[in-house]
C-alpha cells in the first residue's frame, strides 16, 4: 500500500471521529410543567433515573408574560419579548393593524428574532422540530430542515419515535420536540388536581418511551437531552376572583382590551391614556401603569405590540373585559402571571455527554440562556441575544472526557509517523 493511500486513509478516519464525535441536542418541552410538579407523586421512576444521571436546578427563571408562545420564543431565539417581538399569546401590531392569534405563520410577527432551528441550518446542521411557536414559519429565507404543523392530536408516542428517527436514521444534529401537557389539565382542573397528578405519571411514562428509543437507536452517549418547560400554573375562580374592565371604566376612556387575563393590553381613547389608569389604579388585585411605567424587570416595555396601558393582575385574578363571555369558558388554572412567582416557574432536567452527572443539582439560569447553551454544545456561532452562556456554566462537565482527545491524538501521530517514513524512504 502506498504511502499516500495510507495517508488519505488516516485522514479520513480523523475526519470521520470529528464527525461521530460531536454530540447532538435534543431540547423537549413539557408546556405548564411547574417546577414542583415532580414532588405531587412518587410514581415518577423515568423523572427520577433522569435526575440522577444527570443535572437539574430548584426552577427555570423564564419570561414575563408567562404565557406559552413568549416564553417558548425565548428559549429558541435566547432574546426577551420585548426583543423578538411575541410578547404575549394574543397582541396587537399598530403598524401593520392586524392582531396576533396562536395560528399566525406569517414571517413579519417572528422575524426580529432568530431561532436556534435556522442559526444551526445556516451553520450547515440538520435540524428538526416537531412542534414549537415559530416553526412553522421561513424565516432569513430558511426554515427547519424537517418541521411539522402543529396539530395537537398527533399521539405523543409518534412524535417521540419521529425525532429519535430524525436524530438517528437521519442523522441530524439538532432536534425539539413539544407537548402541550400538563399544560392543557391544568387549565381544565387546576394546578392541585388529581388529574394533573395523572398526567404528570403520564408525562414520566413519556419519558420512559424517550429514553428507551434513544438507547435502542445507539444515542444514550451521544444527545444532550433537555427537559424543561415554559412556565407554571395557578388556581384560579372565575366566581369569585375577576376583575371586569367594563364595569371600571366606560368607552369614553377605554377604546379596546386587545389582551385578556392574567395581563391585559388596553388601549385607551385618544390622550386618554393618563385618565385611564387613574381610574383604574385603585381597583384591589390590579396594577395598572403606561407603558413607559412598565418595570424594567419584565423585559416587556420596549416594544410597539405593548400599548400604552398595561395591567397585569395579583395571583389567581383574571382581567375580564365581559365577564359572561369569560364563564363561557371555564378553567380552574391559569398562567401569565409575574413571573417572580413561584407557581409561574418551570422545571429543568438535563443529562448527556456533555452535562454534569449523578443528579448534580445547580442554580436557576434564565430562558434565554437556552438558545447560547444549544449554540456552545453544537459549537456554532450565536446570533445576537440576551442570554448568558456563563449562567450556564455549572450545568456542563467542568472538563471535557480525554478518550476522544487521545484517539485524535494518536491519529494525528501516526501520520506525522507516516509522513516521516515516507521522507525517509521507508515506505514503497
Amino acid at each position: 500500500m502506498s504511502c499516500k493511500v495510507v495517508l488519505s486513509m488516516l485522514l479520513l478516519c480523523v475526519m470521520s471521529w470529528r464527525v461521530d464525535a460531536k454530540s447532538k441536542v435534543l431540547l423537549v418541552s413539557m408546556d405548564g410543567f411547574r417546577h414542583d410538579y415532580l414532588t405531587k407523586t412518587t410514581n415518577v421512576t423515568n423523572f427520577t433515573r433522569l435526575i440522577n444521571a444527570g443535572v437539574t436546578m430548584p426552577y427555570m427563571n423564564t419570561s414575563f408574560v408567562t404565557k406559552t408562545f413568549p416564553c417558548h420564543y425565548s428559549m429558541v431565539t435566547g432574546l426577551h419579548p420585548e426583543v423578538h417581538g411575541i410578547i404575549s399569546n394574543r397582541f396587537y401590531d399598530p403598524d401593520e393593524n392586524k392582531t396576533f392569534s396562536l395560528k399566525n405563520t406569517e414571517p413579519f410577527w417572528w422575524e426580529n428574532g432568530e431561532p436556534i432551528w435556522i442559526t444551526a441550518v445556516k451553520s450547515n446542521l440538520k435540524a428538526g422540530v416537531f412542534f414549537w411557536p415559530g416553526s412553522e414559519t421561513e424565516l432569513q429565507g430558511k426554515r427547519a430542515t424537517q418541521w411539522r404543523k402543529y396539530n395537537s392530536s398527533v399521539p405523543f408516542e409518534q412524535r417521540v419515535t419521529t425525532v429519535v428517527q430524525w436524530l438517528a436514521d437521519d442523522n441530524f444534529d439538532l432536534a425539539l420536540l413539544y407537548f402541550n401537557e400538563p399544560d392543557s389539565t391544568g387549565h381544565a382542573y387546576g394546578p392541585d388536581s388529581q388529574p394533573v397528578v395523572e398526567t404528570i405519571e403520564k408525562m414520566d411514562s413519556i419519558l420512559g418511551h424517550l429514553l428507551r428509543e434513544l438507547e435502542r437507536n445507539g444515542l444514550k452517549n451521544k444527545v444532550n437531552l433537555i427537559v424543561t418547560s415554559d412556565h407554571g400554573m395557578s388556581d384560579v375562580d372565575l366566581e369569585h376572583r375577576l376583575i371586569d374592565i367594563s364595569e371600571l371604566v366606560d368607552d369614553t376612556l377605554l377604546s379596546r382590551v386587545v389582551d385578556e387575563g392574567p395581563t391585559a393590553n388596553l388601549i385607551p381613547e385618544p390622550n386618554k391614556a393618563k385618565e385611564l389608569v387613574e381610574a383604574l389604579s385603585s381597583v384591589e388585585h390590579l396594577h395598572v401603569m403606561l407603558k413607559e411605567n412598565i418595570p424594567e424587570r419584565f423585559h416587556l416595555k420596549n416594544n410597539k405590540r405593548v400599548m400604552p396601558v398595561f395591567a397585569y393582575a395579583d395571583e389567581g385574578w383574571l382581567i375580564v373585559s365581559n365577564v359572561t363571555t369569560r364563564k363561557m369558558y371555564p378553567l380552574k388554572g391559569d398562567h401569565g402571571y409575574d413571573n417572580d412567582l413561584s407557581n409561574m416557574k418551570p422545571f429543568f432536567l438535563a443529562s448527556g455527554p456533555d452535562f454534569q452527572t449523578g443528579g448534580k443539582r445547580v442554580d436557576p439560569i434564565q430562558n434565554v440562556d437556552i438558545y447560547p447553551l444549544i449554540c456552545h454544545l453544537l459549537d456554532i456561532p450565536t446570533a445576537p441575544n440576551n442570554g448568558s452562556l456563563n449562567r450556564t456554566m455549572n450545568l456542563l462537565r467542568s472538563k471535557p472526557s480525554n478518550k476522544g482527545i487521545n484517539l485524535q491524538c494518536s491519529l494525528v501521530l501516526l501520520l506525522i509517523h507516516f509522513y516521516l517514513c515516507s521522507k525517509l524512504n521507508y515506505l514503497p
